[in-house]
């Protein structure tokens, strides 16, 4: 799934999300790539085809961190 988000619509950087069933993620900012973060690829339980809730969980930790680096940018 692909998602754009931004901290201030109007004055801020826009960045894009792309995650994957399995938890896996990419923020890129102006195409570039900014962070990637790789899922286990074994774990006891892990669902053979991905879930929905492990692909929303990527996105809102993408968002964590994007809103962590602007508050420390700001300090």
């Amino acid at each position: 799934m692909k998602t754009t988000y931004a901290i201030d619509p109007v004055n801020g950087p826009v960045y894009e999300i792309e995650a994957d069933r399995h938890g896996s993620y990419t923020i890129r900012l102006d195409g570039r790539v900014v962070k990637r973060v790789t899922s286990v690829s074994s774990y006891v339980g892990r669902p053979r085809w991905g879930s929905r809730k492990l692909e929303l969980a990527a996105i809102e930790e993408a968002k964590g961190l994007i809103d962590a680096h602007h508050v420390q940018s700001q300090l």
